[in-house]
């Protein structure tokens, strides 16, 4: 397994790459962006990719869970651990178990046990009930022969949680598994601040009570220059504080504007 150390110094690839992936829509368990670092992260400490991550990890009732087909890529991605299915079919999948080349023993499990917990009379254990036993076997024997893979953290399949999966382990209806729930609050949108109008006149006097034109008739000429607009007097004097500065400065008339306007 990845050092835990090295993937949190990773954090801002890991950010970047679950933003990205949460802001394609393409996986509808993450409500959050949030949501989407924490799987892209939990599948950085397995060794798996962002893509795979999203795809293959999902958050139920605040564990972790983990489809057969992934469970069973990281088995075989460690040296350490290894398995072998000797028997799969309808009514019960047995697989063994070897760890550095050494059995350590086997896991299963059988139609009857799905049919004691009520799972057999699904639809998906209708269909595909050699995987549906396959993804209960595997899981149960990496809790128990390969727990180093995963951390010594106990792995689940979303099925094993409740949710109903398709015959590679994922989630069928993402909405309708007890995924962990994030409230989005959307605020009312803001009214747009309405903009007190003000008459001409009004403005040219303004200007020249901020002594910065001599009378109306001079404002007038003045701003006759401005590109930015001055709807209002508080727009008008900032626009002439420039302008007369610049022409204080030195600068023509339309040097002053064009500064000013900039």
């Amino acid at each position: 397994m990845n050092d835990t150390l090295a993937i949190y110094n990773q954090f801002s690839q890991i950010q970047q790459a679950a933003s990205a992936l949460y802001k394609s829509g393409y996986f509808k368990d993450a409500s959050s962006e949030a949501q989407a670092i924490v799987k892209v992260m939990a599948g950085a400490e397995l060794g798996l990719p962002p893509f795979a991550s999203m795809s293959g990890i999902n958050i139920i009732q605040g564990k972790p869970t983990l489809g057969s087909n992934v469970i069973a890529t990281l088995v075989k991605n460690d040296t350490r651990y290894d398995y072998n299915v000797e028997t799969c079919d309808n009514e019960a999948c047995v697989i063994a178990w070897f760890e550095n080349g050494a059995k350590r023993g086997t896991s299963g499990f059988t139609i009857k046990e799905a049919q004691n917990a009520g799972l057999a009379g699904k639809d998906n254990w209708k269909k595909y009930p050699s995987d549906m036993l396959f993804a209960r076997a595997i899981s149960r024997g990496a809790r128990r022969f390969a727990p180093g893979v995963f951390g010594g953290a106990p792995v689940y399949t979303p099925e094993e949680m409740g949710a109903d999966t398709d015959e590679d382990g994922y989630i069928i209806d993402v909405e309708a598994a007890e995924v962990e729930p994030v409230k989005i609050t959307t605020p009312e949108p803001k009214p747009e601040p309405t903009v007190q109008m003000s008459s001409p006149d009004d403005i040219y006097q303004a200007v020249v009570d901020a002594k910065l034109s001599e009378n109306t008739h001079s404002a007038r000429g003045a701003l006759g220059k401005c590109r930015t607009g001055y709807e209002t007097p508080e727009k008008a004097i900032a626009w002439m504080r420039t302008y007369r500065a610049k022409r204080d400065e030195g600068m023509n008339s339309t040097e002053a504007a064009t500064f000013a306007n900039a």
